[in-house]
C-alpha cells in the first residue's frame, strides 16, 4: 500500500515523515512524495517542486507528477539518472525551471509540453538523449529558453505551438534525428542564433509569415 510523505531536511539528514492527511488538492507542504514502503524508491510527487529538490537520489524509474503542481524548481531534476520511462507533465503545471531535466538520459518516448506551460526555462531538457519519439510543445508556451532541448538526439518529430513567440539560443541545437516537415508559427518573432543548429535530418521547413517579412537570413542565422 503507497504511504504519503513529506520531504525534509535537518541537520543534512533526509527525513521521510508520514502526512497521511496531505493527500489530495489544497495541502501546504510543499511537496509530498508517495514512498513505497519497501525500499524508499519515491513514485510520485505531489505539489510544486521546488528548486534543486533534494529527493532526485530517491526517484528510480518512471515518476508520477501529480495535478496539484504548478512549478518545476530549477535544477529541479538535473542529473538524475534513475528517473526512467515516459514523462507525464499535468496540465497544472505553468512553468519548467532552468535545467530542470537537464542530462536525464533515461526518459524515453514522446514528451508533450501541456498548454499550461508558458515557459521553458534555458537548458530544461538538454542532453535527454533517450528521448526517442515526439516532441510537441503546447499552445501557451511563449518562451523556449536557450538550449532549451539541445542535445535531444534520438527526437525524430517537433510540433510548436501556435503561442511561441521567442526560440532561444540552441534551443533545438544538435537534434539531429528531428526529420519534420517543421512549421515555424506565425507567433514567432525572434529565433536566435544557432537554434536549429545541427538539425540536419531537417527534410521541410515552413516558416511563420513575419519571419517570411524579416527575410531569409533570419533562418539561415538559426541554422549556424
Amino acid at each position: 500500500m503507497s504511504k504519503t510523505y513529506k520531504g525534509q531536511i535537518t541537520n543534512s539528514v533526509v527525513e521521510l515523515t508520514l502526512q497521511e492527511e496531505a493527500v489530495g488538492a489544497g495541502f501546504d507542504t510543499p511537496t509530498i512524495a508517495w514512498d513505497d514502503a519497501v525500499n524508499g524508491v519515491i513514485k510520485q510527487v505531489q505539489g510544486d517542486i521546488p528548486d534543486n529538490w533534494a529527493f532526485t537520489d530517491k526517484v528510480k524509474g518512471p515518476l508520477e507528477i501529480g495535478t496539484s503542481c504548478t512549478n518545476i524548481g530549477d535544477f529541479a531534476f538535473r542529473n538524475c539518472l534513475g528517473l526512467t520511462g515516459d514523462l507525464v507533465i499535468p496540465n497544472s503545471v505553468t512553468t519548467i525551471g532552468v535545467y530542470a531535466f537537464y542530462d536525464c538520459t533515461g526518459l524515453t518516448g514522446d514528451l508533450v509540453i501541456p498548454d499550461s506551460v508558458t515557459t521553458i526555462e534555458n537548458s530544461a531538457f538538454k542532453l535527454c538523449t533517450g528521448l526517442t519519439g515526439s516532441l510537441t510543445i503546447g499552445n501557451s508556451v511563449t518562451t523556449i529558453g536557450f538550449s532549451a532541448f539541445s542535445d535531444c538526439t534520438g527526437l525524430t518529430s517537433l510540433t510548436i505551438g501556435n503561442s511561441v513567440t521567442s526560440i532561444g539560443n540552441y534551443a533545438f541545437g544538435f537534434c539531429t534525428n528531428i526529420t519534420g516537415p517543421l512549421v515555424i508559427p506565425n507567433s514567432v518573432t525572434s529565433i536566435e542564433q544557432g537554434a536549429f543548429a545541427q538539425c540536419t535530418g531537417l527534410t521541410s521547413l515552413t516558416i511563420g509569415i513575419v519571419l517570411r517579412v524579416l527575410g531569409f537570413m533570419l533562418l539561415v542565422f538559426a541554422l549556424s
